[in-house]
């Protein structure tokens, strides 16, 4: 575990049990809970509680390795025969059914953490990449990408630490 409650630096992100490689421009997590207030016609427009509609997780990040495996991974498709990856249109895909387990993993003292109290867990990571690649001489291209967390079976989007903890 790190060895400060202060953290600073870059992450491994692992994604269906690979490495997705180096990144660029930082990697963001974000959770964020959505509220619906509940209102009377006596309390006007003063709210008398409020209550959670869901949890939303998502991963943004851009890799830095742009090859045909990192595309292929990226857009739920396959490297043919070692040289192209054809991207189609994807209508109806389910993200869902195409997820995969995503685990970041922050470094710690210039290495990627080995301790699972240090990572983040999404059991269902449903990725959307978004490919705007510069050609000129002073913009690095990457590949964007999005995952987007979806609940497991027993309603978990996502953990913080040891996912063998017992509850």
């Amino acid at each position: 575990m790190a060895t400060s409650d202060y953290q600073l630096g870059p992450c491994e992100i692992r994604y269906d049990g690979a490495s997705l490689g180096k990144t660029t421009g930082g990697v963001t997590v974000t959770i964020e809970r959505t509220h619906t207030p509940l209102n009377t016609d006596q309390d006007g427009e003063t709210p008398v509680d409020e209550y959670v509609t869901g949890t939303t997780v998502t991963v943004e990040g851009a890799l830095a390795e742009i090859t045909l495996a990192k595309i292929a991974t990226l857009y739920n498709t396959s490297v043919i025969g070692a040289s192209k990856v054809v991207i189609g249109t994807a209508v109806g895909t389910s993200l869902l059914t195409n997820s995969a387990v995503m685990i970041i993993k922050p470094y710690d003292g210039g290495t990627v953490s080995a301790d699972s109290l240090d990572w983040i867990t999404l059991y269902n990571a449903g990725l959307k990449a978004t490919a705007a690649l510069t050609y000129n001489a002073t913009d690095q291209r990457s590949l964007a990408f999005t995952a987007s967390g979806y609940p497991n079976a027993s309603g978990t989007v996502a953990v913080f630490g040891d996912t063998a903890a017992a509850a």
